[in-house]
């Protein structure tokens, strides 16, 4: 074994072998995949080996089709040949509101660039010779780009064509330390010595969270059984060896396809079950759990009287084995909280499927720094040190039990919680705040007053929240507000440098003291990272309130600027809570509460002020994110039941209410604000976005400076638009395609009602120069052409006179 290596790859399963393979590809083959026992050894060798492109967002369409492609190019290979099989699948559905999703997930593929399709009942027939419909099958779905593969061969294959480039693959060899260097360099200790590493990725699956351990990270990976049976050789199947769709039924919660001459059949049809709560035991490889066969039964049965074929089958064996979770049954994949060099590929629920893609993005962070796709979703930094076991566990096994839920918008998961509340939890609970969580934080998402709604009562048409909303931000446009916004990502940069560093950071111009600007931080290619606001307190000393789910994230991005500049940079701001208080009557609230001047003069909009409010220290915010004149009041912890009680009760004269998450995210898009991870990201350019008067483009130095002087001598890609939806029906959602003329030109990202203005509004992108300013269009939406024109963003107070007052 290499004594030195540019990259350590530690787990040899789909994942890891794709990581490498791709690693080669891109020109890095100073490599070496450590696999503790045999490659395939961990969740892979019994996989089911299915490829399936269906999926509920862009990033996992992206995933799924980048596989199906890459496996048949890999099948095509006479040097290590594998067993792929196109064969396309179908989701029957059984509800209406099941074929309302179908629908809305046919218009995504579109806007993606992809083809599902919907079809009726009889066409599900004729498509499947074995699968037979009844009076509850209402229509369903094709994939037309669904394959499977053989899980060990396509290791193998990786791993084979991965070591011809020159990487080299260990097995039988067990990570038992790792420690970082000062140079940044890792120690990577085994049995057979000790190996140095510019870079480690973390490729261990179900051992993710033991990896991560070792160098004194914790990642929440879960591991669940789920399991399978492939039946008895069948004479049908013997005489016909003809390939036919993959059948997914997620009202009854299987899978069914061909395996040779039997059918396989899964299962997630019972409840999550987490196992290991001390982590892999060290000898579990090649390993199953005992079968469940009663839980099988039950699905197989439903199954069966769709393909009776299954009638005539037995049981040939049963597959119960380990599969990786995340909390949010998404993966964990990229760049390690607070460390350098270190990357995470790790609780990959779809492993075979998203290995490849997982693949891709390594090789695009070690080579150009950045990846293709916006992987934010993936991000291992979305979960901080909140998310214990016990959360991690509870949450997916949730995700289990929901994995063919109808996954409406608005469901708020409920296991694990609550995690970190603030001190106006229990008073909210009290006044009907029907609270999620975000970034481990409960937020109240909308007000129930009296309990007057079923708070969880879940649909793609009017849910309860809805209604409640309206109040909500009527109230705040003709009285006033107050929010209690928890967790909200707070960063402290101090020092005499302070100010050269954030400069070099964010691509427009610092504020001066006293004053509060919006700014976006950049990728070295000039795509956007992250926003932030940065309230100036003193030529040294910097406020910044960024996303809430991008703490770790962004904190390791300004880390990384900050260098050894003398200047210190803190997670977090010694006002930690945060009250805001919006509407017309906020100044007159505020002002009975108070000494300071809260004039237009003296507190003008986008200035900042350390003042007493109620006799509480408030930095005290003229921000709005909800385009009513209004302040961000930030407060201790210590302090914020006092002031929210002085606010509640001087409000009571001016009609105040609470509001909650989804009344400022509907006020915000009224305003045509964008929002991080909806409206923009590493995807897009300040150009694309709209985004560009926040940018000195002559100003040099800053990260990205260089990529946004030639993104500004050339026509954007994409233009950002704010859209009126026109004819009646449910919300569309975002991803749904905007048409023109036949074409799909773009898509939605952000969507709600309008409750301030009565207009159904939407934010999304157009290819740049397709659709003019006042011109129409239509969205499709859950299958249905509605109209919509294009207007400016800001269709609530276009001059901005109320944020200004």
């Amino acid at each position: 074994m290499r004594t030195h290596a540019q990259v350590v790859v530690i787990g040899g399963g789909a994942v890891g072998a794709a990581i490498l393979y791709h690693l080669a590809k891109a020109g890095i083959t100073d490599t070496v995949l450590l696999e503790k026992n045999e490659l395939t050894a961990g969740s892979t060798w019994h996989a089911a080996g299915n490829i399936p492109t269906y999926a509920n967002s862009w990033l996992g369409m992206r995933a799924g089709n980048y596989a199906w492609r890459l496996y048949k190019e890999l099948a095509d290979n006479p040097d290590a040949p594998i067993t792929y099989r196109h064969t396309s699948a179908i989701w029957p559905a059984h509800t209406p509101e099941r074929m309302q999703l179908f629908r809305h997930l046919c218009g995504v593929s579109r806007s993606a660039g992809f083809d599902l399709a919907m079809l009726d009942p009889i066409e599900i027939e004729q498509l499947h010779p074995y699968w037979k419909a009844d009076d509850t099958v209402l229509g369903g779905v094709l994939d037309p780009y669904e394959g499977d593969i053989d899980p060990s061969q396509l290791t193998q294959a990786l791993a084979k064509h991965a070591r011809a480039m020159g990487a080299e693959v260990k097995r039988f060899t067990t990570v038992t330390g790792l420690h970082q260097r000062r140079s940044g360099e890792w120690e990577v200790e085994t049995p057979s010595g000790t190996l140095i590493a510019c870079t480690v990725i973390n490729a261990a699956g179900s051992n993710g969270a033991r990896i991560a351990a070792m160098a004194g990270m914790h990642v929440p990976v879960v591991t669940l059984e789920h399991q399978y049976m492939v039946t008895s050789p069948l004479a049908a199947l013997e005489k016909d060896t003809a390939v036919f769709p993959l059948i997914r039924d997620p009202d009854i919660r299987f899978y069914l396809r061909r395996e040779r001459n039997a059918l396989l059949l899964g299962s997630y049809a019972h409840k999550g079950r987490p196992v290991w709560r001390d982590g892999v035991p060290q000898d579990f490889d090649h390993q199953l759990f005992a079968d469940d066969i009663d839980g099988m039964m039950a699905v197989f049965e439903a199954a069966a009287s769709h393909v009776p074929l299954l009638a005539e089958a037995g049981a040939q064996r049963f597959v119960n084995g380990p599969i990786p979770y995340s909390p949010d049954a998404l993966p964990l994949v990229g760049p390690a909280a607070g460390v350098r060099n270190f990357y995470h590929a790790t609780g990959v629920q779809i492993g075979i499927t998203h290995s490849a893609a997982i693949g891709k993005a390594m090789a695009e962070w070690l080579t150009v720094g950045e990846t293709e796709w916006d992987l934010s979703a993936w991000d291992p930094r979305r979960f901080g040190s909140w998310t214990t076991q016990e959360y991690a566990s509870a949450r997916a096994s949730e995700h289990y039990d929901l994995q063919y839920a109808i996954p409406y918008p608005h469901r708020i998961m409920e296991t694990g919680r609550p995690v970190n509340q603030t001190p106006l939890y229990e008073l909210l609970a009290q006044q009907g705040a029907v609270f999620g969580q975000i970034g481990g934080w409960e937020r109240a998402f909308w007000f129930n007053r009296d309990q007057a709604s079923d708070a969880h009562a879940l649909s793609f048409a009017h849910e309860p929240w809805q209604d409640a909303v309206r109040v909500e931000c009527e109230t705040v446009r003709d009285h006033v507000g107050v929010m209690d916004h928890g967790g909200f990502t707070k960063f402290t940069l101090e020092g005499p440098e302070a100010a050269k560093v954030l400069d070099m950071v964010i691509c427009g111009t610092l504020p001066p003291v006293g004053r509060v600007r919006l700014s976006y931080t950049l990728t070295p290619l000039g795509h956007i990272w992250s926003e932030a606001t940065i309230a100036r307190l003193a030529d040294d000393k910097f406020m910044l309130c960024g996303p809430t789910m991008a703490v770790d994230r962004d904190f390791d991005w300004l880390s990384a600027a900050l260098g050894d500049a003398d200047a210190i940079l803190t997670k977090g701001y010694s006002q930690d809570g945060a009250l805001l208080v919006m509407g017309p009557k906020s100044r007159e609230l505020l002002q009975s509460l108070t000494k300071a001047d809260l004039s237009a003069t003296s507190a003008p909009w986008m200035s900042v002020a350390e003042i007493n409010i109620a006799g509480v220290p408030v930095t005290a915010m003229r921000v709005s994110y909800v385009g009513e004149l209004g302040w961000e009041l930030h407060v201790a912890s210590a302090h914020l039941t006092l002031l929210y009680d002085a606010i509640w009760q001087a409000g009571t004269a001016h009609g105040i209410c609470n509001f909650g998450s989804y009344a400022l995210n509907a006020m915000r898009i009224e305003k045509g604000y964008h929002g991080w991870g909806a409206d923009f990201g590493t995807e897009y350019t300040l150009f694309d976005a709209g985004l560009s008067k926040f940018a000195k483009i002559g100003k040099a130095d800053f990260t990205g400076c260089t990529a946004v002087a030639q993104q500004a001598m050339r026509q954007a890609d994409w233009a950002f638009i704010g859209l009126e939806v026109n004819d009646p029906g449910p919300e569309p959602l975002p991803s749904d395609p905007i048409i023109l003329e036949g074409r799909a030109i773009g898509y939605l990202t952000s969507v709600s009602m309008g409750y301030r203005t009565g207009k159904l509004l939407a934010l999304g992108y157009v290819e740049n120069g397709t659709l003019e300013m006042g011109g129409t269009c239509f969205v499709q939406a859950f299958g249905v052409m509605r109209t919509a024109t294009r207007h400016s963003h800001h269709v609530y107070d276009p001059r901005n006179d109320r944020l200004r007052s």
